[in-house]
């Protein structure tokens, strides 16, 4: 007996050019998809390490001022002039905003007592946070905190203010020093500089109240 024509050939199991051609394309969808994503977090990365290298530097000037201003026995808003060295405290009545804040370790007004200062200000010719120490009211030396916190935009880079952060106009007690630095730095940083660099602006602020009352 002949068997059916259909049923004498063999099956051969294979895929056909249509599945072939699907495979492909959701194979090639996946690379393209795990490539971009690679890219991607690589460029958040890169952003992510960036700003915390730029503003690195400016946080450990914010706290070493901030760890001051609670020590301190005088926290005092003015207005530092790195040309003559002399430094002007903001007047009664007039808002205590200034580029510079001086911290004593004690009364500077005390009698047979050395009073020894620090004062932060921000020097707008070199567009940086500098530092100078002052004893008995005589400036000794002036030292640059640090090379990163440069570029600073800002000349008013302190204030004192109350509770609810308004600006005050007297030396109340229990009140709130405002730092902040707003600077600019490059982009990408390890890029290099010159001709086409790019540039991204920051801003770092705290606010902290002296653990003494001021005299």
């Amino acid at each position: 007996m002949k068997l059916p024509l259909n049923l004498s050939r063999a099956r051969v199991a294979g895929f056909t050019f249509v599945e072939i051609y699907n495979v492909l394309a959701v194979f090639s969808f996946l690379v393209i998809a795990i490539v971009a994503t690679q890219f991607f977090a690589a460029h958040v990365y890169t952003l992510a390490a960036t700003k915390l290298t730029a503003t690195a530097a400016g946080r450990k000037v914010m706290n070493d001022i901030r760890d001051q201003v609670r020590g301190g026995g005088v926290v005092r808003v003015g207005i530092y002039d790195p040309v003559g060295n002399t430094f002007s405290l903001i007047g009664i009545g007039t808002n205590q905003i200034g580029n510079a804040l001086a911290i004593y370790t004690n009364n500077p007004n005390a009698v047979n007592t050395t009073n020894l200062g620090t004062i932060y200000f921000m020097n707008q010719q070199a567009s940086n946070v500098c530092s100078v120490v002052t004893s008995n009211g005589s400036v000794l030396t002036a030292t640059l905190i640090t090379n990163i916190v440069v570029w600073i935009t800002n000349y008013y880079t302190f204030d004192a203010e109350d509770c609810s952060n308004n600006v005050l106009t007297t030396y109340l007690n229990n009140r709130l020093i405002h730092v902040k630095f707003q600077f600019s730095q490059w982009e990408y940083p390890l890029a290099g500089v010159g001709s086409g660099a790019m540039y991204d602006y920051y801003q770092l602020q705290t606010r902290v109240a002296p653990r003494i009352i001021n005299y």
